[in-house]
């Protein structure tokens, strides 16, 4: 079986996002002690862009003025699933 390399190079990609975006919630995880809806900021939240908007679009955060992020109660959910 022989595959074309696009396709797959997209999938690695929306991995990393993925593996990105996750990152980031159990970061604010750890800095809210699993509190939800507590702003934090984060320095450098462009460069992760992708990530952001990623976790946005699931319902995992709120980010607020570009710079201020919280975790919602759905990302709390998705950390502490992902732990069990």
């Amino acid at each position: 079986m022989r595959c074309q390399g696009a396709g797959w190079e997209r999938v690695e990609a929306i991995t990393e996002v993925e593996l990105e975006a996750r990152t980031l919630i159990n970061s604010l995880y750890k800095a809210t002690d699993g509190r939800p809806l507590l702003w934090r900021t984060i320095i450098g939240l462009s460069a992760k862009r992708a990530a952001v908007d990623y976790a946005v679009e699931r319902g995992w955060i709120v980010v607020k003025n570009g710079r201020s992020v919280c975790l919602t109660v759905k990302g709390v959910r998705q950390v502490r699933d992902a732990k069990e």
